[in-house]
């Protein structure tokens, strides 16, 4: 192998290779990825097994060959160098030499032959979509999905077709966000991707403008772009039916400024501990009381002035669920809705119907 590229190329491709690797992995191999050059293009690949990408670089290839580095040792090397042409070349069948300016280093790898063989996507249905109308609709939804790995079926995003709509719907058993938008996805059943795979997916996809390529094959999310193609392995398995935790519309409504909302929770939830993580929100026509008590600091309470007319409600609700429920709203003027006694805090920003989420209450 014997070839040139540029640094901030190969940089931003080890960017988005790196962290999908196994830091703490039975099988070595997967801490490593997997570097091909030949046809004038160096290709990397790397794989957790549930989550792969192959990212593309074009370059200039004098001797083709391949073989599997550690992952993140080559990502500080190539981070620190600072020429903008590096040399890359084996020295024997195992270790490479990777050389910029008088920098030279020796990096031992393994043999690519022991590398996880990459599944190309299976023809099927697939799409142009909006790189940024899905990152869009994966923040309304994934800070509800459940990190929880015993609860397998939770521990993701459930795609749904929602007739000429998609709508992604994610919850944790204690809040639920649930977004439904025109994105276009070929949907022909529901699937749900799971978190750590949503959450690669975001951040390679972070900063892209233009349109992807979406597919769903039989076990397997997809998406393409000039440079890259990276797949997610699907939940097997039903989504429970989340319906059942949607309440129908109640007759308390609130109006409230977000951004005075955010503030007041983060004062308050600094009294907030491990033993009781709940706030309790109390509303009268024209104000908003949230407050916390510790069990050996003391008391803390605070006011925020809001819309409403109707009767006193009060509810306990976990701050940090609170908290990012209301985060993840994006418009200035927002709605707290209460049904009953018990009944889940719905959460709707002002000026639209496609959105909402909830946050379940504490017992008192």
């Amino acid at each position: 192998m014997f070839f040139e590229i540029a640094r901030d190329s190969l940089l931003d491709s080890l960017s988005k290779t790196v962290p999908i690797t196994e830091k703490r992995t039975s099988l070595p191999i997967l801490s490593h990825i997997l570097l091909e050059a030949m046809n004038n293009t160096a290709t990397l690949v790397a794989t957790d097994l549930e989550v792969g990408i192959k990212v593309t670089n074009e370059c200039q290839v004098r001797e083709s060959g391949t073989l599997a580095l550690p992952s993140k040792k080559m990502y500080e090397i190539v981070r620190e160098l600072g020429s903008s042409i590096i040399e890359i070349s084996t020295l024997d069948p195992f270790k490479l030499v990777i050389q910029a300016g008088q920098s030279v280093f020796q990096l031992s790898g393994m043999d690519a032959g022991d590398y996880p063989a990459w599944a190309s996507p299976e023809e099927g249905s697939e799409v142009s979509i909006s790189a940024e109308k899905l990152l869009y609709m994966i923040d309304k939804t994934m800070f509800a999905a459940s990190s929880d790995d015993s609860r397998f079926n939770l521990n993701g995003i459930l795609f749904e077709r929602d007739e000429n709509k998609t709508r992604f719907v994610a919850t944790d058993g204690h809040r639920l966000a649930l977004i439904s938008e025109e994105l276009g996805l070929p949907l022909e059943r529901n699937v749900v991707v799971p978190r750590k795979g949503i959450a690669e997916l975001r951040r390679v996809l972070e900063g892209v403008k233009e349109e992807i390529v979406f597919g769903i094959e039989n076990k397997n999310l997809f998406v393409k772009t000039e440079r890259f193609l990276m797949t997610v392995r699907l939940i097997e398995g039903e989504y429970p039916d989340y319906r059942k935790v949607i309440p129908a519309p109640g007759d308390n409504f609130v109006k409230i400024n977000r951004q005075n909302l955010i503030k007041t929770i983060r004062r308050v939830a600094v009294f907030t501990s491990d033993r009781n993580k709940g706030v309790t929100v109390q509303v009268v026509p024209g104000k908003m009381e949230i407050t916390a008590q510790h069990p050996d600091l003391g008391t803390a309470r605070d006011v925020v002035d809001v819309q409403y007319e109707g009767a006193e409600f009060s509810v306990i609700v976990n701050a940090s669920y609170l908290q990012e429920a209301v985060n993840a709203v994006d418009t200035e003027i927002m709605y707290l809705e209460f049904q009953k006694e018990g009944s889940p805090v719905i959460l709707r920003p002002e000026g639209t119907d496609t959105y909402f989420n909830l946050v379940m209450p504490m017992r008192k």
